[in-house]
């Protein structure tokens, strides 16, 4: 648009704002974003027009945001709401938005479209994408996937070719095969550029996939469903669909958070067929049947909303001052079992009160910081503890998606490198190291490169510990530091995590923890410092199942720590602590 960042037009993201409030007519930002300025300006005043992008995935923020833009508009009919996406149910999405029949009584009190919303379609500029179908179900996915890569190598002209498999595993493994046949000149592979593409990549590797493709070279870029909406990849002329996604459901009876590979819908699989079609007609090979596609997958995915944990979603809708949560207009309702835990979860903090309401100080502070409560009321603890220089380092830390980097072939040498950090307390003590580290090299890439970290979480770490740092000070709180006192450091971490515990099963050969509160096996992660140590008992951030129960960034805690924390949630059995 030929305008500066940050002036006519800026962006705002969790804890980083490039706007200009005086200058500034077009801002993007995230949904999450949005619904925090809610916090300070409930009717959204400043906007005129609100557009909510890639509807369709269905995110929890995005359900919270279109049920509060729905509360919104029936104050502010003025108000412009556009809701877009490709594949998008319309016509559910308009009835949501409809005025309930009660509404129209009391239209007179309080003003209410008098119009229904109306459903536009634009074309884009685009081009055919022709479908191809197996004809019998395949027994293997990914060595499907990998065939098909080969056969459209041989058989289909000029252009770049994106693979769409479940996670980093089976992409590591399709990269694996591929460059392995490509590794022979005599070959007509040997023309191929395979590259991987998930969150976890480094910068560098991340820039292979968006650079140029060689003359003379056709790249392969085998993704997660991250290519199929978040960003565009210039060149791709053919896709390959495995017809799977790997998703989060989290069960809040067990308070487990499980990766689970499923089928995708199929508003997944024209999102994925129209990567095909950008610059060039394309053509896309699905891996599986037409009639399964037509008979048996799903319209939609699950929105997350029915298959995440809730706790985050709960304290924000009571800081908007909803205290009806299961009353909210919802747009798909949650289950009851994920709402009365996260209740729970919040009623043990301190977060609210008997009667549901946000408590104070604690409960109004813990809505302020844009984190999970648990690690907000780590922070705040750590006030009180003396702790907090060091706490909101490890917050930041926690924040990101992972600190390091994923190197295909390296894992002797990065688990090598990761040892010189290790500390015998656990992975959050190790994370004070890495960061004191990076700060110690002058924040170099090179040292991050060289101690297989990503540099750009590096850098977003500094950058979230500077913003909670000024945080802690708007709301009055000192910042101070432990000088190394490590048990101080973790109280202060179980004062948010202390629901998080596990004890070491006597006689385990095997590292088998059961957790207090629900006795559920669990095992320390192996990407986890404390993997083979097994400490008598530890406390987690969180709980991931995949081809087990695993705890990931787990610190060693002393059992009677958890009592003093804790004494409403926990009391002395022997031979073990157990909770009320």
């Amino acid at each position: 648009m030929g305008v500066k960042i940050g002036e006519e037009v800026g962006y705002t993201i969790r804890f980083e704002d490039q706007t200009n409030p005086s200058v500034t007519v077009i801002k993007f930002l995230t949904d999450g974003v949005l619904i925090r300025e809610m916090m300070d300006d409930p009717l959204l005043t400043k906007y005129s027009v609100i557009m909510v992008d890639e509807a369709h995935e269905r995110s929890l923020s995005t359900d919270m945001l279109l049920g509060l833009l729905k509360k919104i508009q029936r104050r502010r009919p003025e108000l412009r709401i556009i809701i877009s996406s490709a594949t998008i149910e319309a016509k559910s999405m308009s009835t949501f938005f409809q005025a309930r029949k009660k509404d129209l009584r009391h239209a007179a009190e309080d003003s209410v479209p008098s119009h229904l919303p109306a459903v536009l379609s634009v074309e884009g500029k685009g081009y055919t994408v022709e479908i191809h179908y197996v004809e019998e179900p395949v027994p293997d996915y990914l060595q499907a996937a990998v065939g098909t890569v080969l056969s459209i190598n041989d058989k289909e002209p000029a252009g770049d070719i994106l693979v769409f498999l479940t996670g980093q595993d089976d992409i590591d493994a399709a990269v694996k095969l591929l460059r392995e046949d490509t590794q022979d000149d005599r070959r007509r592979t040997s023309g191929l550029l395979v590259l991987p593409l998930y969150s976890g990549l480094s910068r560098v590797d991340q820039d292979l996939v968006f650079a140029p493709t060689p003359k003379g070279k056709r790249k392969v870029v085998i993704s997660t469903n991250i290519a199929e909406t978040s960003l565009t990849l210039e060149g791709v002329v053919y896709v390959v669909d495995s017809g799977f996604s790997k998703q989060r459901f989290y069960n809040p009876i067990s308070d487990i958070e499980s990766l689970v590979v499923t089928p995708i819908s199929k508003a997944s699989a024209r999102q994925r067929a129209g990567r095909a079609g950008r610059i060039q007609p394309g053509k896309c090979f699905r891996l599986y049947t037409e009639e399964y596609f037509l008979k048996e997958m799903p319209t939609e995915g699950i929105p997350e909303m029915q298959r995440s944990n809730l706790v985050s979603c709960v304290i924000q809708l009571k800081a908007l001052g909803i205290d009806n949560i299961l009353g909210f207009d919802w747009l798909a309702s949650p289950p009851p079992e994920a709402m009365v835990r996260a209740l729970e979860v919040l009623y043990s903090l301190g977060i609210l009160d008997e009667d549901a309401k946000l408590t104070s100080p604690i409960g109004y502070q813990v809505a302020e910081i844009p984190l999970d409560p648990m690690i907000s009321k780590m922070i705040l603890s750590a006030c009180n503890f003396g702790c907090s220089e060091e706490i909101i380092t490890i917050a930041a830390v926690l924040s990101v998606q992972s600190i390091w980097v994923s190197m295909w072939g390296a894992q002797k040498e990065f688990d090598e490198v990761k040892l010189r950090f290790a500390a015998a307390e656990g992975d959050h003590v190790t994370y004070l190291n890495v960061y004191k580290g990076f700060l110690n090299s002058g924040k170099s890439s090179q040292w991050c490169y060289k101690n297989y970290l990503n540099y750009q979480a590096m850098k977003k770490v500094v950058d979230v510990r500077e913003q909670l740092s000024r945080l802690l000070r708007r709301l009055g709180l000192a910042l101070k530091s432990c000088e190394k006192d490590t048990q101080i450091l973790r109280k202060a971490i179980i004062a948010g995590f202390f629901a998080n515990s596990c004890h070491l099963e006597e006689y385990s050969h095997n590292g088998l923890y059961k957790t207090v509160r629900s006795s559920e096996e669990v095992y320390i992660h192996p990407s986890s410092v404390l993997f083979r140590v097994n400490p008598k008992w530890v406390v987690y951030h969180s709980l991931v199942s995949t081809n087990k129960h695993y705890m990931r960034n787990v610190i060693a805690i002393d059992p009677s720590w958890l009592i003093e924390a804790a004494p409403h949630f926990y009391q002395v059995r022997t031979p073990n602590l157990a909770p009320c």
